[in-house]
C-alpha cells in the first residue's frame, strides 16, 4: 500500500455568529478526533495526520499536520467566536500550507488530503483570495484524486456557496446548528467509509454519498 497516509484538515469557522453553538462545535470536532484515533487502531497500515485552521477575520493555524495520537483536543479557551468571516482567504491559505508541506507526497502518491469545511455565514472579509480563484484551485486539485474537499454549512444554503467554490454537491450538507452532533457523527461516518475504500486502494471522492438529503435544515 503506497498511498498510506491520509491528512484531515479542518477548516472551522469562529467569526461571532458561532457563539451560540460553542459547547456543540468543540465537542463535535474532538469527536472528530476521537473517530480518527479509532480508525488508527482500526487501520494500522494507514497513517492518520491532522490539522486545524480557525478563521474569523484572522486565520489561525493552531495545530498543523500533526499525528493523531499527538493531536490537542479543542477546548473553550482555545475557540472563542469572534470577528467576521474570511472563509476564502482560511481556504485559501490551507490549501497552500499543505501544498508547501507535502506538496511531493501528494504528487507521488503517498498521501491524500481530505479538507473539512465547517461554516455558519457567507464570506465578508477575506483580502487575499476570490472566489474564482478558489473554485479554480479546488477543481484542480480534486482532479488529481487525492485531494477532497467537503463543506458543511451550519443554518446557511450550503449548496449555494459551495457552488461557487467549485466544491462537488455530493460532499456538501446544510444543517441546523441544533442538529451538531448529529452532523458531526455523520463526518464520523465519512470518515470511516474512506479509510474503507483506501484500505483496498481507491480514495473515496464522495464523501457523503450515504446522506440521501443534503439539505437537512427544518423548513
Amino acid at each position: 500500500m503506497k498511498n498510506k497516509k491520509t491528512l484531515y484538515h479542518f477548516v472551522l469557522d469562529r467569526s461571532g455568529s458561532m457563539s451560540d453553538c460553542i459547547e456543540a462545535t468543540v465537542t463535535g470536532f474532538n469527536t472528530q478526533v476521537a473517530t480518527i484515533k479509532k480508525l488508527q487502531e482500526d487501520f494500522p497500515e494507514q497513517e492518520f495526520e491532522v490539522s486545524l485552521t480557525i478563521f474569523d477575520n484572522i486565520i489561525d493555524h493552531v495545530q498543523s499536520h500533526v499525528s493523531i495520537n499527538e493531536f490537542e483536543l479543542l477546548n473553550a479557551t482555545r475557540y472563542s467566536p469572534r470577528g467576521a468571516t474570511a472563509l476564502l482567504d482560511a481556504v485559501g491559505m490551507s490549501i497552500n500550507q499543505v501544498r508547501i508541506t507535502n506538496e511531493t507526497k501528494i504528487l507521488n502518491n503517498e498521501m491524500s488530503v481530505v479538507m473539512v469545511i465547517l461554516t455558519d455565514g457567507m464570506e465578508n472579509a477575506s483580502r487575499e483570495f476570490t472566489y474564482h480563484q478558489i473554485a479554480r484551485t479546488i477543481s484542480e486539485l480534486e482532479a488529481t484524486e487525492k485531494w477532497t474537499f467537503t463543506f458543511l454549512g451550519a443554518d446557511i444554503d450550503a449548496i449555494h456557496t459551495s457552488k461557487m467554490l467549485n466544491i462537488r454537491s455530493e460532499n456538501v450538507v446544510s444543517f441546523d446548528k441544533v442538529d451538531m452532533n448529529y452532523m458531526m457523527n455523520n463526518v464520523s461516518e465519512g470518515m470511516r467509509q474512506y479509510s474503507c475504500m483506501k484500505s483496498i486502494g481507491i480514495n473515496k471522492s464522495d464523501f457523503f454519498d450515504f446522506i440521501d438529503n443534503k439539505d437537512q435544515r427544518k423548513k
